[in-house]
């Protein structure tokens, strides 16, 4: 099956030139979308801004998408960068070579896809998708990695090796930590009326909890390609949507559980790794050795009012997905 991710490349080393003629490009586009007509702009770019963008907000960018047939990538490895990509332009033949520098190797298999070239902050960037052939996962019942998604902590994660289970992994809590801060800030810029300073802080504390995030599932990620293991995640799908008060409907809304979940997926998906969803209703309160509900004694004990059974609270959760995962 075929697989994508996306590669964030940082446009380097540009010239005075090669700067004027990609922002020239970039901002009739702009102007384009937002109804002007007769503007001097490559003609693919009219096309593909009609087929991407249907609904244009009034003073919002937009990337320009470049077709993959119009991209070009080399790999050069010159003292200046080791990729250079080639953009077209109106009025000028054979595009602008740039230098970029992209946040992984682009290497010979991937296919290059859709790209968009887009402005952050006063720099550039490209948004390169690839794409390559994997095969078909196939789940193991008997190595398995299961995730279980929380406030206190992002993720804790539990491994089912042959039948026995190793000690739990949590991961995250600074994510907590780094909320409360923030939120802390907001209140206290909010009594002095420093609008944009929230708004400014609001995308580092984003950046922050997604830098978070992203090496958690490669921690992940990289622990199931080491084992041979299988990924479990439990499926939180509705859970915003149950009212629990106003503080607890707060912490719910904010778990960055549908981010965390892509970003384990896209990343084992590239490696080959088989990644299941599994529904976590119940599974925090049934006994998995006699099936009687049971008692959660503290955050992370689990005690069965029947057999008398005690275990850590993550072994749940780890154990049904092991018997999920038998009948698949």
């Amino acid at each position: 099956m075929k697989v994508r991710l996306t590669v964030k490349a940082k446009i380097v080393h540009l010239t005075k030139v090669k700067r004027r003629l990609l922002e020239t490009e970039y901002w009739n586009f702009q102007r384009f979308l937002h109804g002007e007509r007769d503007v001097p702009l490559y003609s693919a770019y009219k096309q593909q801004g009609r087929r991407r963008y249907k609904k244009v907000n009034p003073g919002k960018e937009y990337p320009l998408p470049i077709r993959k047939d119009l991209i070009r990538i080399e790999r050069r490895d010159t003292k200046i960068a080791k990729y250079w990509a080639r953009i077209p332009v109106k009025g000028r033949r054979g595009g602008v070579w740039v230098a970029i520098k992209p946040h992984r190797p682009i290497e010979p298999d991937m296919e290059i896809c859709e790209t968009l070239l887009l402005r952050k902050n006063g720099e550039w960037w490209l948004h390169i998708v690839v794409q390559k052939e994997v095969k078909e996962p196939k789940p193991n019942p008997h190595r398995i990695i299961t995730i279980d998604i929380g406030d206190r902590n992002v993720a804790a994660k539990v491994e089912l090796v042959d039948g026995e289970v190793q000690k739990p992994k949590f991961y995250g809590r600074g994510v907590r930590g780094i909320r409360r801060h923030y939120d802390w800030l907001r209140r206290r810029l909010g009594e002095k009326k420093l609008l944009k300073v929230i708004k400014r802080i609001g995308r580092k504390e984003h950046r922050k909890v997604d830098d978070l995030l992203h090496k958690i599932s490669r921690d992940i990620v990289n622990r199931a390609k080491e084992s041979g293991a299988t990924i479990v995640i439990g499926d939180l799908k509705g859970i915003r949507k149950k009212n629990r008060g106003k503080t607890l409907n707060r912490i719910v809304n904010r778990m960055p559980y549908h981010r965390l979940t892509q970003y384990i997926r896209y990343k084992a998906e590239w490696e080959g790794i088989p990644v299941l969803m599994i529904p976590e209703y119940n599974s925090s309160r049934i006994c998995h050795r006699c099936g009687e509900e049971g008692k959660r004694v503290s955050q992370g004990l689990f005690k069965c009012l029947n057999c008398g059974l005690e275990y850590n609270a993550c072994l749940l959760y780890t154990s049904d997905a092991a018997d999920e995962l038998d009948g698949v």
